[in-house]
């Protein structure tokens, strides 16, 4: 048995070598047909080109599929794993299985998740076969609905997977660029493929590469592919993070006329009536419109909050956070939000007390009485902030701040509460 192990190991290893070494052969041979200038204005030529620099392209994992059990991945690779390493890739865990030219990742359901190739048979194979298919398009438009078909069809579908390998591997810029490639080949092979097209954009977008983003997205829009409403709600952000703020606020208002429902429109085009400071009942109209559609999204009530916090309405902001708390009662922004507000109309009436005679010991205690009920109430809302969300710096200063006065009439327990924020604000501001 163990003879027979042996044998089948070394049989795979010898069939790897030998389709290794033809297709070295293959692609010497084709670096040789194109140098040839009279068969380079031949269209096959570069069919024939594309078809061999795909093989080059996943000459070491053609066999692998995204979802299929790694045990019987393992048993179709003729390659053994170095080792297996525990990752994380996008917060999720991760079993790497280490190879000499890739590596596969595996989910937690022990499926094949993705995979990278760090050594390429043939470097920059997959993009040398586009260009390889492009110019065979070029020299002859019918070559795609012919002989070119099943290759182009196979350059598609490469450039498909090997773009969500690199989007998962959080290289979201080459992944759009190979989504955007995908598409390309769909369009030479007389086909529209308007979710690639979409990908590259968001792939693009989350790599912060809003030029490329804009024009995928402008794309897919023109192709019809729009997500009723989700594509201008896409473009809206990506024209806002260029700092295009009147043009997002157009495509948004624009798109809502066709979809006067999309709530996500609704609230990106409140985030932005915000931000440029529009009319306030144009704002408030807009938000108890989202809030009719959608009375369950916290954002709403946040920004309504920001909003009246902005127009000098502290009793309308603190309102709007606080039912922000009820919606979400998880979400810490409500709770922080609101203390602050309780917090300043402490801070208001201590204000105003110091601005009495020095005389006025009976005015001056007055007031001191009406803020601490405020501030009470901030240590209240501000605890559950930090409760639920312990990292906000934020939250810590202010409630060492709000019990640095308490300590000074509230004895040893307030002591040990200012003590306590005292020091967790210096150990975060040292790990910051």
């Amino acid at each position: 048995m163990i003879l027979a192990a042996a044998t089948t190991v070394l049989s795979a290893a010898h069939a790897q070598t030998k389709a290794l070494d033809n297709l070295n052969k293959q692609l010497q041979k084709s670096d040789a047909t194109v140098a040839d200038p009279k068969k380079a204005g031949s269209a096959g030529t570069w069919v024939d080109r594309a078809s061999v620099l795909i093989d080059a392209s996943n000459i070491y994992t053609k066999e692998l599929i995204a979802g299929f059990p790694i045990e019987q991945s393992l048993n179709l690779i003729p390659d053994d794993y170095q080792e297996i390493v525990e990752v994380e890739v996008g917060g999720v865990p991760h079993k790497k299985y280490v190879f000499e030219n890739y590596d596969i990742y595996v989910d937690g359901n022990g499926l094949v998740a993705f995979w990278n190739t760090k050594n390429e048979f043939r470097p920059g194979a997959l993009d040398g076969a586009f260009d390889a298919l492009k110019r065979a398009y070029e020299i002859d438009p019918s070559i795609t609905t012919g002989k070119g078909y099943l290759i182009g069809q196979k350059l598609y579908n490469q450039f498909k997977t090997d773009g969500m390998n690199l989007y998962n591997l959080d290289r979201k810029a080459e992944a759009g660029a190979f989504f955007g490639k995908s598409a390309e080949v769909n369009g030479m092979l007389g086909e529209v493929d308007s979710v690639m097209i979409y990908y590259a954009g968001v792939a693009y977008n989350e790599a912060g590469e809003y030029d490329q983003a804009l024009e995928y997205m402008k794309k897919a829009k023109e192709v019809g592919y729009d997500e009723e409403g989700g594509v201008d709600s896409y473009i809206a952000y990506i024209l806002q993070q260029q700092g295009k703020v009147e043009e997002a606020i157009s495509t948004l208002e624009t798109a809502l006329v066709a979809y006067p429902t999309n709530n996500q429109l609704v609230t990106r085009l409140i985030d932005l009536y915000v931000q440029s400071k529009r009319s306030p009942d144009q704002v408030v109209s807009m938000l108890n419109k989202a809030k009719e559609l959608d009375s369950t999204n916290v954002q709403l009530y946040l920004m309504e909050g920001s909003l009246w916090e902005q127009m000098g309405e502290a009793e309308k902001a603190e309102a709007a956070f606080l039912q922000a708390t009820k919606v979400e009662p998880d979400n810490y922004v409500g709770y922080m939000n609101a203390g602050i507000m309780q917090a300043r109309k402490g801070d208001a009436l201590v204000e105003q007390a110091q601005k009495l005679d020095i005389n006025d010991v009976k005015g001056y205690n007055a007031l001191i009485e009406q803020a601490i009920p405020h501030y009470d109430g901030a240590i209240e809302l501000l605890e559950k902030a930090h409760e639920l969300n312990p990292k906000e710096i934020v939250i810590v200063d202010m409630l060492k701040g709000l019990y640095y006065q308490k300590q000074q009439e509230g004895g040893p327990e307030m002591e040990a509460k200012f003590k306590h924020y005292n020091d967790l604000l210096k150990s975060m501001q040292s790990e910051e």
